[in-house]
């Protein structure tokens, strides 16, 4: 049976612009199911790639995380396991060294979902890594597993192994299957990932704290890479690849990418840290990490934090999603947390994540913006809206210390609203605050 790891429909968290002839254009971040808000190509544009319904063994369409058939580029060159003799097989199976050529990057990141499974299951996960490192083409017959079994190792080998970004993320029961099998691009590919991953971790290995390496690593994400849309996905949007290596200004992913390229930053900065898939509560796949802050654990969701701008602004760093316990977003933003939704509508677990719920090193407390009564927090929110205005930023955000502080002060968000038009070029504020988490927030939308 063939299903696919991440639905295309992976989103990021709801920041859309209002007002007309902005200085700055932003991209519609949650995807509707109706089309809207993607940029598709015009009629006159160059086609797409080719593309073609996902087929099961017994020749029934394939049907994603919202009853959508699945559908992968049509291949141009036959599939070398069914092509290769049972002898070439073989001995691809049965070698044990990677090829020379192909310099597998030694990463060393948190295994806690590893652990979570039983012997059989490790060595399944073990034997998919082994068959990725040495690029296999199979590893078992496909009745050795059910499609269960099979999806569920196969999607954490996925999404905790972020090295294997060569990986696809395309199934089916004993066979393994790549965004590309030429060594040489992989390795070039791996230089491109070094050159920015080398400086990034230098530059976090300087800071003092955790809280702050993290910092590092959450705003390069957000500052360089553009969310995808549904539609403009491309082969390495759920990898570090195009977060790291792609050389372009903004590298193009998806919330799999942003939470593997975490993931590998924080291994290479020997942080505690791991990938969470789930959904949002619009039914689209989405993911985000777990990391571990001086023994705490704590939920940091970079796709949601990014502003989606398409060009670069070191002054519009948004932290709503930047370490913050479950109880602020499981099954109110977060859904189905690590689980996946198979094409006949069950779902399996992959594992269960260890419990956040700490908040000392969260980005409002542990910075001192959290405010116990009204008029401190009025003050406030209007302090950050003047901020960001004399300074072209885009973000003004506060936390309440309690709800009626929070409803006191959303209650008056039409007056922030004319007090931020009495800055020059300012129309208005758009309303990105958050009831759940008590976030005051405020997107200021420019002439």
């Amino acid at each position: 049976m063939a299903v696919s790891i991440m639905a295309s429909g992976c989103s990021s968290d709801d920041d859309t612009e209002s007002g007309e002839n902005s200085s700055e254009t932003v991209s519609i971040n949650v995807i509707g199911g109706d089309g809207e808000g993607s940029n598709a190509p015009a009629a006159d544009e160059t086609a797409p790639t080719a593309t073609e319904i996902v087929l099961d063994e017994n020749g029934e369409t394939v049907t994603g995380v919202n009853g959508e058939a699945l559908t992968q580029p049509v291949q141009t060159e036959a599939d070398p396991s069914q092509t290769m003799s049972d002898e070439d097989i073989l001995n691809a199976m049965t070698g044990t060294t990677a090829p020379k050529q192909l310099n597998i990057e030694n990463f060393t990141g948190n295994h806690y979902a590893y652990d979570t499974l039983n012997a059989e299951e490790k060595k399944l996960y073990d034997d998919i890594k082994s068959g990725i490192e040495n690029l296999k083409y199979k590893i078992c017959e496909s009745d050795a597993y059910t499609s269960e079994e099979w999806a569920k190792i196969y999607g954490l080998v996925y999404n905790q192994e972020p090295q294997l970004f060569y990986m696809s993320g395309k199934i089916k029961v004993g066979k393994l299957f790549y965004l590309t099998k030429d060594t040489e691009a992989i390795n070039q590919m791996q230089q491109s990932i070094d050159a920015t991953v080398d400086k990034l971790v230098n530059e976090a290995a300087g800071k003092a704290t955790t809280f702050e390496k993290l910092k590092v690593f959450h705003d390069y994400l957000v500052l360089n890479s553009t969310f995808e849309l549904n539609g403009q996905t491309s082969d390495y949007n759920s990898s570090i690849y195009n977060a790291f290596g792609s050389g372009q200004p903004q590298g193009d992913i998806q919330c799999a990418g942003y939470a593997k390229a975490m993931l590998y930053l924080c291994g290479k900065a020997g942080i505690n840290c791991m990938v969470v898939t789930g959904e949002t509560t619009a039914g689209e796949s989405h993911a985000w990490n777990v990391v571990d802050v001086d023994g705490e654990w704590y939920n940091l969701d970079a796709t949601w934090d990014d502003p989606i701008l398409e060009t670069a602004n070191v002054k519009n760093l948004r932290y709503k999603y930047f370490l913050i316990p479950d109880k602020w977003i499981h099954n109110i933003s977060h859904m189905h947390v690590s689980q996946k939704a198979l094409s006949n509508g069950n779902y399996i677990t992959y594992f269960t994540p260890p419990a956040c719920t700490a908040t000392a090193e969260n980005y409002f407390i542990k910075s001192g913006y959290v405010y116990n009564d009204f008029d401190s927090a009025d003050k406030a929110i209007r302090a950050e809206i003047k901020k960001a205005a004399e300074n072209g930023s885009r973000t003004a955000h506060i936390m309440a210390g309690s709800k009626d502080v929070y409803d006191a002060v959303y209650a008056a968000r039409m007056d922030y609203n004319t007090y931020a038009k009495s800055f020059s070029g300012v129309k208005g504020v758009n309303d990105e605050c958050n009831s759940d988490m008590l976030v005051i927030e405020f997107d200021v939308i420019y002439n």
